[in-house]
């Protein structure tokens, strides 16, 4: 078999019924579609609110606008005048967006449109342009596998493939700096850059949610269509993480996403729009918790992952399993003998190894104190007078402590087992 290698280069196209045809865009021809679709190959789609967008296309291109760049009304001779000027271009086919500058589409554009056989079609609101830009570039990318002489094991259209990566990189672009917009406050400029090209932005209650980078192919081919083409969920992906605000509705739809990828990931509480900055520090804390736990999958944000370092590990149960190991000696030794060695180990490091002060506090002498973190040192076979030894086991007995306690918060008796005496002071001089 020989190949025509010279075939490869020149670009593939599709007929505009093609793309009319996707039911999940919601197309629908107006006018202009009399003629054979033969004569309406489509080999890219271009979005533009600019009066005379003629000198940035290429011949076989279907347009896409709002209609923001023309006076309102539109009057009869400024439509028929736009619509010569694509066709002067070669355009294939004009697609209006409405619910935007328009409700409908004006019947001067329609006229226009009828009388030089120039297709055009309605975008309903809920279709974002950038659904339509990709159907057509994921059906001319078929088509050129199609025409390839390689077929399927062929490599396409090379043009087609550079369109796809600017594709994506413009858009990558443009949704990072809506993000940005979005995070100081500027809405309103916010939603004049995206609505062109992306869904409509999220309102009322939403919740974000991070994920860090990378994340699998499968994982972000499923969440194209929740993520990036849903009317009122907005994502932004970049080399550091994924950042989706979604509207209370939508959330459930995310969150089952993720959990079936077993995705790390945080999801922040519910808020204003108002307060997007701080929903988003939520998402990305609890993110940052989600890598650290044994376990994988979302996780959502509460109030006490601000508590600190150690409120962290009592919800971590290979911490609690390792700190209950850790103690297990004291543990072991006072219900043996009902000695008090835990507690008063506790209330020793709380005052620093100050012997005199934490014998005050536990109200025994202190020669009997001293021989107690005796018995403890010899029974946990470590160097109390480390300092890393002493920050180990204060954190342990913490989260011991916080088991111990239900996790209600309860102060804990004071018996084997228990925290610190009222008032004591954690290493370091924090109050536990």
């Amino acid at each position: 078999m020989q190949y025509n290698f010279a075939n490869l280069a020149k670009p593939s196209a599709i007929d505009l019924d093609a793309l009319l045809r996707d039911y999940l865009l919601g197309l629908v021809l107006i006018a202009g579609g009399g003629s054979s679709p033969d004569e309406h190959p489509v080999q890219w789609v271009h979005v533009s609110d600019i009066s005379d967008p003629t000198p940035f296309l290429t011949p076989r291109t279907v347009i896409l606008t709002t209609g923001s760049q023309f006076s309102s009304p539109l009057g009869r001779e400024e439509a028929e005048s736009y619509v010569r000027r694509l066709q002067a271009a070669g355009t294939t086919a004009l697609g209006v967006g409405v619910g935007l500058q328009w409700d409908r589409i004006p019947p001067s554009l329609i006229e226009a449109c009828e009388h030089l056989q120039m297709p055009l079609f309605r975008v309903p609101y809920d279709t974002p342009f950038i659904a339509v830009v990709r159907t057509a570039a994921r059906l001319i990318e078929a088509q050129a596998h199609l025409d390839s002489p390689l077929g399927r094991d062929g490599f396409g259209s090379p043009s087609t493939l550079a369109r796809r990566r600017n594709l994506a990189e413009t858009e990558r672009a443009l949704r990072s700096a809506v993000l940005k917009l979005l995070l100081v406050g500027k809405r309103d400029l916010a939603e004049e850059v995206s609505s062109a090209l992306l869904p409509r932005l999220p309102r009322g209650e939403i919740a974000v949610i991070s994920a860090p980078a990378p994340l699998s192919p499968q994982l972000l081919t499923e969440l194209t269509a929740a993520a990036f083409e849903q009317p009122g969920v907005f994502a932004a992906l970049d080399s550091q993480q994924l950042v989706v605000i979604a509207e209370h509705g939508d959330l459930a739809t995310l969150q089952r996403i993720l959990t079936s990828h077993l995705a790390n990931c945080g999801i922040s509480e519910r808020g204003s729009t108002a307060e997007l900055a701080e929903l988003l520090e939520q998402a990305e804390r609890a993110a940052s918790l989600s890598l650290r736990r044994p376990e994988t999958g979302p996780v959502a944000y509460r109030p006490e992952m601000h508590a600190g370092v150690l409120q962290l590990l009592t919800q971590s149960p290979e911490a609690v399993r390792r700190a209950q190991g850790l103690l297990s000696p004291l543990t072991h030794h006072d219900q043996r003998h009902r000695d008090d060695l835990q507690h008063s180990l506790s209330t020793w490091l709380a005052h620093h190894g100050q012997t005199s002060a934490a014998a005050t506090a536990l109200g025994v002498h202190r020669h009997t104190l001293r021989t107690r973190v005796s018995t403890a040192e010899s029974l946990l076979q470590r160097d109390l007078d480390d300092p890393d030894t002493r920050a180990e086991l204060w954190a342990a007995l913490r989260i011991v402590r916080h088991v111990s306690s239900g996790s209600t918060g309860a102060p804990a008796t004071s018996g084997a087992g228990s925290g610190t005496a009222s008032g004591a002071q954690a290493p370091g001089g924090s109050t536990p």
